[in-house]
């Protein structure tokens, strides 16, 4: 029987870890380690990424059948191990690691979703050592979330995970996946619909999953199409939206920024602080003391 990911790591002396998670589907586990060792005989119930934050003076990776690197991993670079492959790694300096846990059937799923001529054909290739400008770039997004204890970012998330499983299989397959291709968003009917459900529910936790839902659609075709129809993301649109409903509530001058942020569907004073400074310069206070 294959082992969950996250109980390899139970017994292992640690300095300090994070998680975030997106439902079963994925999880990032930040640590910060102490110099140690991991086996696995039976495998993973997971596909594992360990991406490095910083550099391991000697990082030994043995996956069975599959070959074994010995020598020192960069910041930048990771590792991969499709679930079921056994194997061993073993770290001799203190290091900073984010590992990805993707659950197979989630890659299965976002094939038949993207429409993926051949979805069940999906097989990850192990990878001993190697670096990705895109798995780095999102490397860096995970972890960003993790220091921001992911605060109202649930759709953001999504969305990140929606583009590496793509990644992955676009150029991590044993069969590369064959995609079928579209060039046009939403139908207009679609969009509306879809509009009217963002600005009815700004105040609630909103994901891809529901708003696809809404028209029909699944979550991956959903966010490119919306994307295609919009020119920006259903995560930056809702965001948009949100600025604009608490600029308005601000310009009214009645209740605090906490409960304006609630209202306006930010997790709390500080979530709203943070996107409100990303997109208008001005904290929600500043703002207000403007008018």
């Amino acid at each position: 029987m294959s082992v969950n990911p996250l109980a390899i790591f139970a017994n292992k002396p640690v300095i300090s870890k994070q998680s975030v998670s997106v439902e079963e589907d994925l999880i990032v586990h930040y640590r910060h380690d102490l110099p140690g060792e991991l086996e696995v005989d039976k495998g993973l119930s997971h596909h594992l990424i360990t991406f490095f934050l910083t550099e391991n003076q000697r990082q030994i990776t043995h996956f069975n059948h599959h070959g074994e690197y010995d020598g020192q991993m960069n910041a930048g670079e990771f590792y991969l191990c499709p679930a079921e492959v056994s194997g061993f790694t073993a770290w001799q300096t203190v290091d900073e690691t984010l590992h990805v846990l993707i659950k197979p059937d989630l890659l299965r799923r976002v094939a038949i979703e993207t429409e993926c001529l051949n979805p069940d054909k999906i097989e990850l290739l192990p990878v001993l050592k190697t670096k990705d400008a895109q798995i780095e770039q999102l490397a860096g997004l995970f972890w960003a979330q993790i220091q921001n204890n992911s605060l109202g970012e649930r759709l953001y998330l999504e969305s990140l995970t929606n583009i590496l499983v793509i990644h992955l299989l676009r150029n991590y397959c044993v069969f590369e996946p064959k995609f079928r291709k579209y060039s046009q968003g939403l139908a207009p009917y679609k969009l509306r619909q879809t509009l009217d459900y963002i600005n009815a529910y700004l105040d609630r936790d909103l994901s891809l999953e529901v708003m696809a839902k809404q028209i029909g659609m699944s979550r991956c075709y959903f966010a490119d199409r919306f994307k295609q129809a919009m020119g920006i993301s259903p995560h930056q649109y809702v965001n948009q939206q949100r600025i604009e409903k608490a600029k308005q509530l601000l310009r009214q001058r009645e209740g605090s920024i906490a409960e304006i942020a609630l209202e306006c569907g930010f997790a709390n004073q500080s979530h709203l602080n943070k996107v409100f400074r990303k997109y208008t310069g001005l904290t929600p206070k500043t703002y207000r003391d403007r008018l």
